[in-house]
């Protein structure tokens, strides 16, 4: 702990964070291009849409795509940053002076610490609030079929061989199960034509399981008077999950609305298993960051007089891409409840510290 303090380490310290700048902005840059053309190719295939609104679309998106690529920058500029140290042979008046290769963990794991407090903290909330933006301006502009919310409120359909439900709503609460303001339009099938039947004017429709649950509302048919009534249960095989994924996905929602939001969803019956899994992995994103720097460093400290410093970097990125494929993996296990969410969102991490040591003690002791 007395290296992390001292100006030695400080200067580690400040070259890692350099190195990690240095990475960040190679990769901002290369996301604002790549993501732009993405925005042009998908959106502007549907509509038209210039240069300044795609660009406008994709910085609503950088913040997301930051905090997802962010392992990946915090190993490459660790890297760059070791291997500079030792092309200048920094690293080996350091080693010759009785540095141990265990101090530059310290360093590197409080960088990816630093970093991952801040991006949880503020960069996520940021992130989930641009995000609802862009999710919302590019589903204006793509016009879905079957779920549109934009500046006309939200409009959802269902129905079966026996008729059509068209549904309007101004908006949606922030459960994703509430709609507000909402209009039900009913028609059925008569000679192969849809034929208007009744139309119901209601406050609020709740989504529970099979039903929709329909306050203070006012009901009316053809050739008759309108019925107002408190309450009304409508059917409907709508999918709660498919409901809240459409509108709240777990990307809009910061690390500080998350907590509510899955003790909202488990009141009313529902499994959030998806936003327990981001809230777990914001979690640990700290951690995840300082097992990237703590990689980059371990895999770098390999001196240059001794070769094969191509293959240890190889190795150190190839165990990066190792660990995002595992929690890929392990997150698709836990959105299918074959494990908890907690074990698939903290495994990674803790697997890579174990490498990270394991190749420390190598370096130092094997």
């Amino acid at each position: 702990m007395s290296f992390l303090f001292s100006r030695l380490g400080g200067y580690v310290t400040r070259r890692i964070f350099s190195g990690v700048g240095v990475v960040m902005f190679a990769v901002l840059a290369a996301i604002l291009l790549i993501d732009m053309v993405e925005q042009m190719r998908t959106v502007g295939n549907r509509t038209e849409l210039s240069i300044p609104e795609a660009l406008h679309l994709t910085l609503l998106k950088t913040p997301m795509l930051i905090e997802q690529t962010l392992p990946f920058i915090i190993l490459a500029g660790t890297m760059m940053a070791i291997i500079g140290l030792n092309r200048s042979s920094e690293l080996v008046a350091m080693r010759a002076a009785g540095v141990s290769a265990w101090r530059f963990l310290m360093p590197a794991a409080l960088v990816g610490i630093v970093i991952g407090l801040i991006t949880v903290t503020a960069l996520n909330p940021l992130g989930a609030r641009l995000y609802q933006e862009f999710e919302t301006g590019r589903d204006t502009a793509m016009q879905a079929q079957n779920f549109r919310s934009g500046t006309n409120g939200v409009w959802i359909r269902q129905g079966d061989r026996e008729g059509q439900v068209v549904i309007h709503a101004e908006g949606v609460d922030d459960s994703g199960t509430v709609l507000q303001g909402v209009t039900f339009i009913f028609f059925e099938n008569r000679s192969e034509a849809l034929r208007f039947t009744r139309r119901i004017r209601a406050a609020t429709a709740e989504l529970r399981p099979g039903f929709w649950q329909l306050t203070d509302l006012v009901e009316a048919t053809p050739g008759a008077r309108p019925v107002p009534a408190a309450h009304l249960a409508i059917p409907t095989t709508l999918d709660s999950a498919e409901l809240i994924n459409r509108f709240v996905t777990p990307a809009t929602l910061s690390f500080w609305a998350l907590p509510s939001f899955i003790h909202d969803a488990r009141v009313a019956g529902f499994a959030p298993t998806r936003y327990e899994l981001k809230w777990q992995s914001l979690l640990a994103y700290p951690l995840l960051l300082a097992v990237m720097a703590g990689l980059g460093a371990a895999f770098s400290l390999q001196l240059q007089r001794l070769g094969n410093m191509a293959r240890w970097g190889a190795a150190g990125v190839g165990t990066g891409l190792f660990l995002f494929f595992y929690g890929q993996l392990a997150g698709a296990f836990a959105l299918t409840q074959s494990v908890p969410a907690a074990v698939a969102a903290w495994s990674p991490p803790v697997a890579g510290m174990f490498v990270a040591l394991a190749m420390v003690a190598f370096m130092e002791d094997g």
